[in-house]
């Protein structure tokens, strides 16, 4: 974006809005407006196939090790999960049908486990494989998100018919108390996946992403390891009311998945929800008299407390960070010895867990600090690069403004005093100069336009109707400059090939220009100009030389002075050399070589046969 550009917005390709262009021209009508935009920018759309791949891969890792730890009678049930897996793939991409096959995958499954005597070595619901808990949640989220609603209600009910019916037949063990806690996991899971897959479908139909869609498309892998987190400690809890142990973590989970917008205020919420949850337990001892065995560390908590010391850390204040986070350890801690006097089993591990707090604090202190010194260096390197680009565009402007529009204006000086001097003698010359003047004037005009819309954006920086039309024909444009020159006779020697690179075409135009603009200001006495530009096979080499008595002289309004640095900058981007100084034996000579790459010849494929 150019120095001063005005920050709207245009569409690129990719559907993104970047910023310094305005959508449309500004002679669009409201409805070609929004014509341009519904069809421009597609609809934000999440990726699915590689997280959900990933997701099924390590899950079905996990039940082939359970499976090998538990023998040869729990190896009968990995085949189904496999199928299942491949259901939620099919689902990716036609979600109906994904969705019914898992459903018969299922039912399948457990007539063969149910035939075939089978004990499948589950660590999610009763009976269910891990990876067929992860390949439902995924088939539900996305029948939600991508079917309509009475299709999506229909296959949703077909999927939970078909998981009730295995965790109930599979093996017939099942208790009172182990059927409760999966039916309290199993409603927790569907209600999850109902919320997630209407979410990603209200963000589907947007044309841009909201703050929120933004804080989703960042967190959902801390959102998704908290939850595996949350569903491991559902199944480790052996108590009913083991749902009220994890209040704190579930407090702890959304301040941390929301804790990149406020992380102390959530860090202090996060404390307070953690401090209160062992309470909460105690309450619960009287309302549910069966409650034993609750274990006093809670993984969920841990890990919400880790995220959460984590973004404190990075992005915080120093001294609120330090306090939210200490408040955060010592409530885990607190919690974690209150819970183990709840459950006397668990008072020797009490302090051994407290250990492990400890380092767990370490780590997530450590992490915080490398992401906190890795953002201030990606942010020094931003400013500077920043602050490069400006710089460069900076002087981008102004050597276009120094080499088209100092030449033109130097032209109407020269013109006006030549006109002055010979007005009362020949009437006839001062009108042509005249005349002169006015094309240059019209023509420096045309170039300041240019640079404007050049600084508002509207054409990169640097450009302007000369830079527009310079290059395609290097000859023609310097015969061009050689016959609009208003001082002295120039004699124009080329030889330039038909086909030269833009930039090395466009410094060559630029370096005669400024230097036939140098020979008007200060070649005082100068009768004869020499615009030599040759080429050998590796550059062009272009001189300027004037056979002026050598004294400088000083033009009307003064010398910017930066002709020869602009002339040098321009050269030396491009590899090349410069060198200005006096000639011999009067006068004034710039010489300049650029590099030329040359093309490689490209083999003719049909002749390598």
């Amino acid at each position: 974006m150019a120095i001063g550009a005005s920050k709207g917005l245009r569409v690129v390709p990719d559907g993104h809005l970047a910023e310094g262009h305005t959508p449309v021209d500004r002679g669009r009508t409201a409805r070609e407006v929004r014509s341009f935009r519904s069809v421009t920018v597609p609809p934000v759309q999440p990726r699915t196939s590689r997280w959900l791949l990933t997701l099924l891969a390590a899950a079905f890792l996990v039940d082939v090790l359970l499976s090998v730890g538990n023998g040869r009678s729990a190896l009968g049930a990995l085949p189904g999960a496999g199928l299942m897996a491949l259901c939620a793939l099919l689902g990716a991409q036609k979600p109906t049908q994904g969705v019914l096959a898992g459903s018969v995958v299922l039912v399948m499954s457990t007539a063969l486990i149910r035939l075939s005597h089978t004990k499948p070595a589950s660590i999610s619901l009763n009976d269910i494989m891990l990876t067929e808990v992860a390949a439902g949640v995924a088939l539900v989220v996305l029948v939600v998100w991508r079917t309509r609603p009475w299709t999506a209600g229909f296959c949703t009910a077909a999927l939970v018919a078909a998981t009730l019916l295995a965790t109930f037949f599979r093996t017939n063990k099942w208790s009172s108390l182990s059927e409760l806690r999966n039916l309290q996991i199993g409603l927790l899971i569907l209600i999850g996946s109902i919320v997630i897959g209407v979410y990603l479908r209200g963000v589907s139909g947007r044309r841009t992403e909201t703050e929120l869609g933004g804080l989703v498309r960042r967190q959902w892998p801390l959102a998704a390891a908290l939850a595996l987190i949350f569903f491991l400690d559902l199944r480790l809890g052996q108590a009913p009311s083991q749902i009220f142990a994890l209040g704190g973590a579930v407090v702890a989970s959304v301040c941390a998945f929301f804790a990149p917008r406020a992380p102390v205020t959530l860090t202090l919420i996060a404390t307070i929800g953690i401090a209160m949850a062992p309470f909460a337990l105690y309450l619960t001892g009287g309302i549910l008299p069966g409650r034993s065995g609750e274990d006093a560390l809670v993984f969920t908590e841990v890990a919400a407390s880790m995220a959460l010391i984590a973004y404190n850390i990075r992005w915080a204040p120093r001294w609120p960070a330090i306090f939210s986070s200490a408040a955060l350890a010592l409530a885990t801690f607190l919690a974690l010895k209150f819970r183990s006097l709840l459950d006397n089993s668990s008072t020797d591990r009490g302090d051994q867990f407290g250990l492990f707090l400890a380092f767990l604090l370490v780590v997530a202190v450590a992490t915080g600090m490398y992401f906190r010194s890795r953002d201030r260096e990606r942010t020094q390197s931003v400013r500077s690069a920043v602050t490069g680009a400006q710089q460069s565009e900076r002087l981008a402007l102004a050597r276009e403004l120094h080499d088209v529009v100092a030449h033109h204006v130097t032209g109407i000086v020269v013109q006006a005093q030549a006109a002055k001097l010979v007005s009362d003698k020949d009437p006839q010359i001062a009108v042509q100069a005249l005349a002169k003047i006015e094309t240059s004037g019209v023509e420096a005009l045309k170039a300041m336009r240019f640079l404007v819309a050049s600084m508002r954006g509207a054409k990169p920086a640097g450009t302007s109707e000369a830079t527009e039309q310079a290059t395609t024909d290097l000859n023609a444009d310097l015969t061009a400059v050689v016959e609009h020159f208003s001082g002295p006779p120039v004699r124009l020697n080329l030889d330039v090939p038909q086909v030269v690179p833009q930039e090395v075409g466009r410094s060559v135009l630029r370096l005669v220009q400024e230097s036939l603009t140098n020979v008007g200001k200060h070649a005082l006495g100068a009768t004869a100009v020499l615009v030599e530009v040759t080429t050998t096979t590796s550059e062009i080499h272009v001189r300027v030389a004037d056979n002026g008595t050598g004294r400088r002289q000083d033009p009307v309004g003064g010398s910017g002075g930066y002709g020869l640095v602009g002339m040098r900058e321009r050269v030396e981007l491009l590899g090349g050399r410069f060198a200005a100084g006096p000639a011999d034996p009067v006068g004034w000579q710039v010489d300049a070589w650029l590099p030329v790459e040359e093309e490689e010849p490209r083999d003719d494929p049909r002749t390598d046969r």
